[in-house]
């Protein structure tokens, strides 16, 4: 049975590079029904802190990357100490200056990766290593090894930059007699400028991410496709991902990451997404603006604020970008694109909607189209005479989703309001 494991070093935050290689591990597991093993590789006591690890696990959580196994390094000491002392016993280590080294055998390794092929390492160039410091602690190199064999890993699906550290890992693995897992080695991820993706790019932690107003299935696709591909389709559910994840569709060249694909792939799953769901995550954006209060959220009624969501959601490309729209539902000012002029005719007009918005039974489409349209017809007008000066004084912007339904949304109390602001009383 596959197994697979996400073994990040709690230093710092989960970024987007750490999050495409839990989330390869973790589709090649679900895809082939195998084992995906969260470890925690804490032997770097200096720098690792249990901020670093809490945060990890939120984000993997975050992303619906649930795990089958949890393991932190540091447990495992007593495992890491019986198989130095059996390399020290087999004369394939050695203790120089406190500290224990691995003994580079004369030869050559052969690394058959999945992506790259079979890369050849001369031991010529590979000096002998330190496999446990002269304080007692143990070096990467070796743990990996020994947690891996121990818990059954048969595939390693890490960074490239890792594959330099693959023959010294290999070594490992026969001198503890131990049958070496298969390794696939993904391409690096680059900025836009094409070099390797790091924090002068802009944000590269996960969680940001999830602060900024993305979702956790948008970000998903989106790692899923930096690197990995399917045809020309570009937006998948998870469980699409699952079915169809495979390794030998992983290319072997750098993949670029582009926030503006990122922008449009979150556009889409919220258009997909539940609107109650989209409800219930974007109030911690509306409330933060602290123009709406919790009193506001609640009178809005959960059936008043869905259909907002719905309506308003298909121009959003993140929460916060609705968030910003959904504030047209409350009574509360409203930022205004343009400013709007009206003619005499345009006045008297808006002024009798305004009348007849006020004594409704309903305020449903359906009754709002009949009234504004009778008023028109009063009037001998046509929608189009006003209903651009409706549509910016009540939402704020000149377009938009249906005239008629977004004034039933927001309501006959705020939209006349607005309208009576338009009009200066």
């Amino acid at each position: 049975m596959v197994k697979v494991r996400f073994a990040p070093s709690p230093t710092g935050y989960l970024h987007v590079g750490g999050a495409r290689t839990a989330l390869f591990n973790w589709l090649y597991a679900r895809h082939q029904g195998g084992t995906f093993v969260l470890r925690i590789e804490d032997t770097d006591q200096e720098r690792s802190t249990q901020e670093s690890i809490d945060q990890i696990l939120e984000a993997m959580t975050w992303l619906g990357l649930d795990w089958d196994e949890y393991y932190r390094q540091t447990d495992r000491t007593d495992v890491h100490l019986e198989a130095a002392k059996s390399l020290l016993e087999k004369g394939n280590a050695y203790e120089q200056d406190g500290a224990w080294w691995f003994k580079v055998p004369p030869g050559e390794t052969v690394v058959h990766d999945i992506l790259a092929g079979d890369v050849t390492f001369n031991h010529d160039q590979i000096k002998d290593f330190v496999i446990r410091r002269s304080d007692g602690t143990f070096v990467y190199n070796f743990v990996v090894v020994v947690d891996d064999a121990d818990m059954g890993i048969t595939h390693v699906i890490r960074g490239d930059d890792h594959l330099t550290n693959t023959p010294k890992q290999i070594m490992l693995y026969r001198a503890l007699g131990r049958k070496p897992p298969k390794f696939a080695h993904l391409p690096m991820i680059l900025g836009p400028d094409r070099t390797r993706l790091s924090k002068r790019h802009g944000v590269t932690s996960v969680l940001e991410y999830r602060r900024r107003g993305f979702l956790p299935e948008a970000m998903v696709n989106f790692f899923a496709r930096l690197g990995w591909s399917h045809g020309d389709q570009e937006v998948f559910t998870r469980d699409e991902l699952v079915k169809l994840f495979s390794l030998k569709r992983v290319g072997s060249s750098a993949a670029v990451f582009d926030e503006e694909k990122l922008r449009w792939l979150n556009q889409q799953h919220m258009k997909l997404a539940e609107p109650s769901r989209l409800v219930d995550l974007v109030r911690p954006f509306v409330l933060e603006s602290g123009q709406v209060t919790e009193e506001m959220w609640s009178n809005a009624g959960d059936e008043r604020l869905t259909l907002g969501a719905e309506l308003l959601r298909h121009r959003c490309h993140t929460l916060v970008d609705l968030a910003d729209m959904m504030h047209i539902l409350f009574p509360v000012e409203i930022e205004v694109e343009a400013e709007v002029t009206l003619d005499d005719r345009q006045r008297k007009v808006i002024a009798s909607i305004c009348d007849a918005f006020s004594q409704p039974t309903s305020f449903a489409h359906d009754d709002v189209e009949n009234m504004l349209r009778e008023v028109l017809t009063e009037h001998g007008a046509k929608l189009k005479d006003v209903a651009h000066a409706i549509r910016v004084s009540v939402t704020g912007r000149g377009v938009g989703p249906g005239l008629f339904d977004i004034l039933s949304v927001v309501g006959e109390r705020i939209v006349v309001a607005r309208l009576r602001k338009l009009l200066g009383g």
